[in-house]
């Protein structure tokens, strides 16, 4: 009896060591179906194996829905898909069965990890691509890094497209009722899901502005969403014609900006970015708003 021990032992770990072999010799039999076979037009990288996916595969044997399996694993899948086959006696039965049911999945770029897991002759096998959290972002570090953008652009020369050419404007200054007309603005972005100028009550850009207590003589506003950085969001600006405009326009004197999270949701995050020139800079009292940029 004493002697069972070890033997027992031995005997686990060849075991173990062979089903991770055999997951790894399918995975790169998906990955050379992935490069030749089902190659798209856009070649896709090779897939990893991932523990998560493959404990998601065991999940999908035990007829555990794909949805489901996701959330009990907790693997923060932002695309994912399952191959199933069955009767394959052998691995080297599993890429023919592969190839004539799944080539596209198998091809598809937003993939990057795999897992699989095998019941004598099936196969569960899960693409998945995992969802990137964006960083932390300090509202009051990136509005301070726009306006350094923003005040870069505006100190050189720019062909802004579509007829739009300006010479090098003064640089803006950061205005706190202009932010926060911007962050509330945003922020309803962000809750309904809509990406544009109208309100959801309706309300235009300089009706916000004047809701939020700012005396203009003009104003402007651009919006945008996904980017996940300020020098993303300003790059992003500068190279849509009218969204450029506004940020070169010589009449503007202020400017805030601010943007909302919506976790979870693609896109994730919404823009606004509000320009203006008080009434008090200007010589003549008469309201008038410049043309405000009607692009997203």
């Amino acid at each position: 009896m004493r002697g069972s021990g070890p033997v027992i032992a031995s005997a686990l770990a060849i075991a173990l060591a062979i089903a991770p072999a055999a997951r790894a010799d399918v995975v790169a039999k998906v990955n050379a179906l992935r490069k030749h076979d089902c190659a798209a037009k856009t070649t896709a990288a090779p897939l990893r194996a991932d523990k998560e996916l493959a404990g998601l595969a065991r999940e999908l044997a035990r007829g555990t829905k794909l949805g489901d399996a996701i959330k009990r694993v907790g693997y923060p899948a932002s695309a994912a898909t399952s191959l199933h086959v069955k009767g394959a006696t052998t691995e080297d039965a599993v890429p023919p069965a592969l190839a004539a049911r799944y080539c596209k999945e198998i091809g598809d770029p937003r993939y990057a990890e795999v897992g699989v897991f095998r019941s004598r002759d099936e196969y569960w096998i899960v693409l998945a691509a995992r969802r990137v959290e964006p960083a932390p972002l300090d509202p009051t570090a990136v509005a301070a890094r726009v306006l350094e953008l923003v005040n870069a652009a505006r100190a050189q020369a720019r062909d802004c497209g579509k007829g739009h050419r300006f010479d090098a404007a003064g640089a803006l200054t950061s205005s706190p009722t202009l932010a926060e007309a911007a962050r509330l603005h945003s922020l309803d972005m962000a809750e309904h899901r809509t990406l544009g100028h109208p309100g959801s009550d309706g309300s235009k850009p300089e009706e916000r502005i004047t809701r939020a207590g700012y005396e203009w003589q003009g104003t402007g506003e651009n919006v945008a969403s996904g980017q996940q950085t300020a020098d993303a969001v300003v790059a992003a600006w500068l190279k849509s014609p009218g969204h450029c405009a506004n940020i070169m326009e010589p009449r503007f004197t202020e400017m805030g900006v601010a943007f909302a999270l919506a976790p979870g949701e693609n896109p994730n995050i919404y823009w606004t970015q509000e320009f203006a020139t008080p009434r008090r800079s200007l010589a003549t009292t008469e309201r008038r708003k410049s043309p405000s940029n009607t692009e997203h």
